[in-house]
């Protein structure tokens, strides 16, 4: 058996950061292709889930270690753990972002990365991101518990499917995580995430909830925010 030092450092080595780079930009996919993604993506998440519960069982037993990846009391929440509903990831780049027509609904691309909610019961706990490594669906980080209860939260106010469709967009640069939410017929909006809040300073609600703000209105916060983080990187 591994030693658990040797099993939290991948796991750590594997956690999911918001500032990371951004994988290449996939071009405009079809609803059939996305579908056919989010099976082989699904699978690999429910492969990759049921791996890393029995590793980490083997590992822990069922006192699970502090900085665990997923929101879980103890080891004998593992087992009731199931993957859900799954979306893939979308982008822009900076220079998209910084040129004088920006629009982010229209320059949006998917990157290539899926993630999906990993329940304990009804509850979120966190997301498994997916990626395709040497051709194949593989499970790649797990983690993210908040932006997993994030995603709940807007999906359960604004809907998602039938009248409504939402996209989740990562702006890696700005270290920042929206919902677009487009009603059947209307102008798609964008609900900003905690990443987004905390590296924009955006306003909220004064219950706390998300405000939808069109995209025209994000242009300027994220160019200052991706110019700075541009700049420090040099």
């Amino acid at each position: 058996m591994q030693s658990k030092s040797v099993i939290m450092a991948a796991w750590l080595g594997l956690a999911v950061l918001a500032g990371g780079s951004a994988p290449a930009h996939a071009a405009s996919l079809s609803a059939a292709q996305l579908g056919e993604q989010q099976t082989g993506a699904a699978a690999a998440a429910r492969q990759g889930l049921a791996a890393f519960v029995r590793q980490s069982g083997q590992a822990f037993g069922n006192r699970l270690p502090e900085g665990f990846p997923l929101e879980v009391a103890d080891g004998r929440a593992l087992a009731s753990l199931r993957v859900g509903a799954g979306f893939p990831v979308y982008s822009v780049t900076p220079q998209q972002l910084l040129a004088t027509d920006a629009d982010l609904s229209r320059q949006m691309a998917p990157t290539g990365a899926w993630r999906f909610t990993v329940y304990q019961q009804q509850r979120p706990v966190g997301l498994v991101t997916v990626e395709k490594v040497a051709g194949r669906w593989q499970a790649v980080s797990y983690g993210a518990a908040g932006l997993a209860k994030d995603l709940e939260s807007l999906r359960a106010a604004y809907g998602d499917g039938g009248q409504t469709a939402t996209r989740f967009l990562r702006v890696y640069q700005a270290q920042s995580d929206f919902l677009e939410v487009t009603p059947a017929g209307g102008k798609p909006r964008f609900a900003a995430l905690t990443s987004a809040n905390a590296s924009l300073q955006l306003q909220r609600q004064a219950d706390g909830g998300a405000v939808l703000l069109d995209g025209a209105q994000l242009l300027e916060p994220l160019r200052a925010a991706v110019r700075s983080n541009l700049s420090s990187w040099r």
